[in-house]
């Protein structure tokens, strides 16, 4: 865990951020995106650490993109304008395996938003072209309705027969307008439908990454203390061997380097 500064030291740090500002590789500056993490949340309280442009309380955030998913940081909390980016992080890099695994599961999540992203400009298209046929369809019947009304006041003594043939018509572009019109409703609700639940598949992705990088963390845990294990055990029995005779004691003494080299 990093240490935090004493929050009486807050005066004499001004200067120290100030030139660590000057310093700072431009990478620090680039926040990553971040999910919500109950356990590590919110403020930095623990010191009056504060980011090095805005002079604000930093924030604790978990990263969740690329090789640097799940690991913790400090960083600038401002959410307008220009944002400092990460002041210190609090995990280190995870080991190369890890990064290997995070960066394929990061391709196959994104070849799996552009499909979602070809399919919704698709489905775009279609409903933009829907949607001019039906501007379409309205303009020929404004323009139907003036031709009908100029028709009768050209032909004022024309027979009801004629007359009644003329409001069935229109009648029937009415209702196939209005039919029209439901059409494209229910097209933008299902539309919008399509969208919710792509979201909450994104979302349940996000949970099922971290959560398959905190298994992975605590597998190279295991594998680690066994492989501890193992070298203590290897460099007792070197030890006795040591001890039982001197024929091969230079040999012994040449395993015992390689171990503790490793």
């Amino acid at each position: 865990m990093p240490s935090w500064p004493n929050s009486n030291e807050t005066s004499d740090d001004d200067d120290e951020y100030m030139s660590e500002f000057g310093s700072m590789q431009m990478e620090y500056f680039q926040t990553p995106d971040t999910v919500i993490d109950p356990s590590f949340c919110g403020l930095v309280t623990e010191s009056n650490r504060r980011c090095i442009l805005h002079r604000q309380r930093a924030g604790k955030f978990v990263a969740f993109e690329g090789t640097d998913t799940g690991r913790r940081f400090i960083g600038c909390a401002t959410e307008d304008g220009v944002n400092c980016g990460v002041l210190e992080w609090v995990d280190a890099p995870w080991p190369v395996i890890l990064q290997r695994c995070l960066s394929k599961l990061w391709d196959m999540y994104h070849g799996q938003n552009l499909g979602r992203s070809q399919d919704n400009e698709a489905h775009g298209i279609e409903v933009a072209k829907l949607q001019k046929e039906l501007d379409s369809l309205a303009n020929q019947y404004s323009q139907l309705v003036d031709d009908v009304s100029k028709l009768f006041d050209f032909q004022d003594g024309i027979k009801s027969h004629d007359m009644d043939c003329t409001s069935q018509a229109i009648n029937e572009l009415k209702e196939k307008k209005k039919q029209l019109e439901e059409q494209a409703k229910i097209e933008l609700q299902m539309e919008k439908l399509k969208l919710k639940k792509e979201q909450r598949c994104i979302l349940q992705s996000q949970a099922d990454i971290i959560q398959n990088t905190r298994k992975a963390m605590k597998e190279l845990e295991v594998e680690k203390d066994l492989l501890k294990e193992e070298k203590k055990k290897l460099e007792n029995v070197i030890a006795e061997l040591l001890k039982v005779g001197h024929g091969c004691k230079e040999k012994l003494d040449k395993i015992k380097e390689v171990v503790m080299e490793e």
